[in-house]
């Protein structure tokens, strides 16, 4: 009887411990922080990382905002010196004040040399500085010149725009049929994006803030006239919508999908994809991929590449969970995975000749010609202060309660005495 009894303490004993060890073991956690990918509607991030928790047994809290949302808290939480966030968002607009500030951990030994060699070299050198990689990229954001062949075959054109000339011509056409009230709709709404834009008009212009050698270009005459164009193309001239001084990039996609507009110089990649979704789109198989890009002349033809990367700060405690996490979502099965879901373009060279990937998106050949004359946003510490200077002036300007000149004056006076590469801007 003894004997039984003693049997059965020792059991309930050793369940009394099993249940106190386990309910004092903590599970591994990071904490996850990046913008929503602009066309990733079917949350293919989100279930990719509910993957990484089954394969791992890592918790992630996993954090999607809005891009400047996301960039507020991140820039907040580094700059306190905080430890709230293992992996992060590391825009390409912020390489230079990253590396400046010393924030983020050096990756080259997390992997070996195989692994990054397998990304494309472009996207891997963005976030290089003096020889090491800061940041492994999570999106290949080059941007497409898509137009809605259906409505400029009804209006008798046979061919997108070269040149903005041609894109006037042709919104003018468009309206006067009564094919589309407003061909074009831009994201203006004073925020990040909106920077972007005028990035572009400016490169489409043969003009930018300053030049190589430290003399500031952006009161110059090609700049005003960029500044002037988008002005016209939205109060005097009428094609682009007047609600896109309110819209975001995945309103003014939106606007194309449903087919108000013709024209989205700006789209990314897998703006294809989703206006060929009838379940978001309603100019099914009416979309596009240009071979060029709208420029004031053909010459000066240009696109924005705008990838971003993820980041592990060195103030986490968390960093081999954060490797994990990171090389998990950032691998060719994944990376493949996205790009046959939502029409992203791969981070790993070896799948553009997947063949798979080629039968799906035969109109990638289209996008390798636009990427040949892809240029990234200038690379200095203080773009985000140059950003909301930029956004704030070219708001008032759109609103009219600015000239084009004015806004490019007030852009040089800002930059005046600014560093660049060494250099004290002029």
């Amino acid at each position: 009887m003894k004997g039984i009894t003693f049997s059965i303490v020792m059991a309930l004993a050793l369940v009394v411990a099993s249940v106190f060890s386990s309910g004092n073991t903590e599970q591994e956690k990071i904490t996850v922080i990046m913008p929503r990918h602009e066309m990733d509607l079917n949350g293919v991030w989100e279930k990719q990382t509910r993957e990484f928790e089954k394969a791992s047994g890592i918790k992630v809290e996993f954090i999607q905002m809005s891009w400047d949302e996301v960039q507020t808290k991140v820039m907040t939480d580094l700059a306190a010196g905080a430890k709230t966030y293992d992996v992060i968002e590391f825009d390409n607009g912020w390489v230079a004040k990253f590396a400046s500030a010393d924030w983020v951990e050096p990756l080259d030994s997390y992997a070996d040399k195989a692994y990054f060699d397998s990304i494309l070299p472009g996207l891997l050198k963005t976030f290089t500085v003096k020889g090491k990689i800061l940041g492994v990229v999570w999106n290949n954001d080059t941007r497409f010149f898509f137009y809605n062949k259906a409505m400029l075959d009804k209006a008798g054109i046979s061919a997108p725009p070269k040149t903005w000339m041609e894109v006037v011509e042709q919104a003018q056409k468009l309206k006067k049929a009564g094919i589309a009230e407003f061909p074009i709709a831009e994201y203006w709404n004073q925020e990040w994006a909106l920077a972007n834009s005028i990035a572009f008009y400016l490169y489409s212009f043969g003009a930018n803030y300053f030049d190589e050698k430290g003399n500031i270009t952006i009161n110059k005459p090609e700049a005003v006239a960029a500044f002037q164009f988008m002005t016209d193309m939205l109060r005097k001239d009428k094609i682009v919508n007047p609600s896109s001084v309110t819209l975001s990039q995945e309103a003014a996609a939106d606007l194309f999908y449903r087919g108000s507009s013709a024209f989205f110089f700006q789209g990314p990649p897998s703006t294809y994809i989703y206006s060929n979704d009838s379940t978001k789109s309603s100019v099914v198989g009416d979309v596009k991929v240009a071979e060029w890009l709208p420029a004031q002349s053909v010459a000066l033809q240009t696109t924005l590449t705008l990838p971003e990367a993820f980041a592990i700060p060195k103030m986490s405690s968390n960093k081999k969970a954060a490797w994990q996490y990171i090389s998990y979502m950032i691998s060719p099965e994944r990376d493949k995975e996205r790009a046959v879901e939502i029409g992203s373009l791969p981070l790993f060279k070896n799948l553009y000749t997947d063949p798979q990937l080629v039968k799906l998106y035969p109109y990638w050949v289209q996008f390798g010609k636009q990427s040949s004359v892809a240029r990234a946003l200038p690379l200095v510490d203080w773009y985000d202060e140059l950003v909301q200077t930029t956004i704030v002036a070219v708001q008032q300007m759109l609103l009219g309660s600015k000239t084009p000149q004015a806004v490019a004056d007030e852009l040089a006076t800002y930059l005046n005495g600014k560093q660049y590469n060494g250099m004290t801007l002029h």
